[in-house]
């Protein structure tokens, strides 16, 4: 598989016109785009993040508080970008000049409290994904994954933050939302970890799955977005896997709600909520299982 040079990463948006407004399911999306130049050999590493002048455009959003991209949008990012090189992976993440100085201080402070974590014990599905409830754990997790930080829309005005596989599968992008919203710092938490399992080209960058119509919890109520109050039914914002950004999320806080013996009963208390609400996105009945059987038996 070639690795597309970081070039690539400065073409024009005018060359991605067929991203740029293209419906879901159209099945000509990227087609005619050209092909990046073949990496130079003995070339110096160059961060992508520094190569991109210009904000990305996707195609359609459904305007609710998530980001889609689409099957045809992921298709192309393992032709276009390969694997994540070693010398690029070895790099830490940085954030674009117009990141705001409050929201970089926010995530590196939100990020510095996840790393602090100390936990006893961890769930099977989370040993799987992350490894022990531990920071130490969850930083190595965040920074193989995220290369960079910028900011940006994602699509409405309801989105805190997004991953653009087709334009950077290596960055994710904040809105102003990451500081406005008033809720926990453990559920800012849930939507970074949730973004960074975006970054996955290995695994088609775990896409939503859509959610069903009707959409009703257990006791007959419409499911609704924790964030924004918005109606979930036919949404791209459920997972029928464990192991995608919801389930793996929402793992991750059950779990630090279980095992973390360095945290307040406030944050635990906000993690097991965050968590459960999560858990109501997972769709596919052996998925559910799988995680009833790990975290709530």
């Amino acid at each position: 598989m070639r690795r597309v040079h970081p070039a690539f990463l400065s073409l024009p948006l005018s060359l991605l016109a067929a991203v740029a407004f293209a419906e879901p399911d159209d099945s000509s999306l990227l087609k005619g785009l050209p092909d990046a130049p073949a990496a130079v050999a003995g070339a110096p590493v160059v961060s992508p993040m520094s190569a991109m002048p210009e904000k990305p455009r996707y195609s359609k959003q459904s305007g609710k508080d998530l980001f889609y991209f689409s099957a045809e949008e992921v298709a192309a990012v393992p032709k276009r970008f390969g694997p994540m090189s070693k010398e690029f992976a070895a790099m830490k993440y940085t954030f674009d000049s117009d990141v705001p100085a409050d929201i970089q201080s926010q995530m590196r402070d939100d990020l510095a409290f996840i790393g602090g974590l100390q936990g006893q014990g961890a769930s099977k599905l989370h040993a799987q994904i992350f490894g022990a409830v531990d920071g130490a754990a969850y930083t190595r997790f965040f920074e193989s994954r995220v290369k960079g930080i910028g900011m940006d829309d994602c699509g409405n005005g309801n989105a805190v933050a997004c991953v653009i596989p087709f334009f950077n599968p290596w960055k994710m992008w904040l809105t102003q939302n990451y500081i406005r919203f008033s809720h926990p710092q453990v559920s800012r938490m849930m939507v970074v970890f949730h973004e960074a399992r975006h970054t996955e080209v290995s695994h088609g960058n775990y896409p939503h799955a859509s959610c069903p119509e009707p959409f009703r919890d257990e006791n007959g109520n419409d499911m609704t977005s924790i964030w924004t109050g918005a109606s979930l039914a036919g949404e791209p914002a459920c997972d029928k896997t464990p192991f995608g950004s919801y389930g793996s999320s929402m793992i991750m806080l059950k779990n630090i709600q279980k095992f973390c013996s360095s945290c307040t009963d406030k944050v635990k208390m906000d993690a097991g909520l965050y968590a459960d609400d999560q858990f109501g996105r997972v769709t596919d009945a052996k998925a559910r299982k799988q995680i009833i059987d790990d975290l709530y038996r």
